[in-house]
């Protein structure tokens, strides 16, 4: 007479297996991709170093600064109206641009522009300034960016 009935014996190897597997599944739950960098993130600007780790809020300004803290918004401005600013304060402009992180300040160039050309190299600079940033805060690898 044939026994199609699992032993004993069966029945130990089958608890055995699932104790096995179970095991194996609760010991490889704790290797996942999810890693925690914790590292502090600095900016090194002309020998200044700030740490930007618990940083809220990155923004930017681009501005013709005047006597008598009288200053107007240089971001977006078309050549005309650059070049009527110059007309209008006898072909000079002091321009700062600066970022700011949360209530920090940080200038990063200024200079007096007296042509259109000169205003787009300028801005070309703070441009990529601006993108290697928000790459660099992004990045929760990276650790220190020096810039230019």
């Amino acid at each position: 007479m044939l026994n199609l009935l699992p032993t004993k014996t069966h029945r130990g190897r089958r608890f055995a297996a699932v104790l096995v597997a179970v095991l194996l599944a609760a010991s490889l739950h704790g290797c996942g991709s999810t890693k925690v960098y914790s590292a502090n993130k600095t900016v090194v600007y002309r020998d200044n170093i700030y740490n930007v780790s618990d940083v809220k809020l990155f923004s930017h300004t681009s501005e013709a600064v005047f006597p008598g803290d009288s200053n107007v918004d240089l971001d977006n401005i078309e050549k005309r109206a650059f070049e009527s600013l110059l007309e209008d304060h006898n072909d000079e402009v002091f321009v700062r641009q600066s970022f700011t992180f949360d209530d920090q300040a940080v200038v990063y160039q200024a200079q007096n522009v007296d042509s259109w050309s000169d205003f787009e190299r300028m801005n070309r600079r703070f441009d990529d300034a601006l993108e290697d940033l928000r790459e660099f805060l992004a990045d929760e690898k990276e650790t220190q960016l020096e810039l230019d």
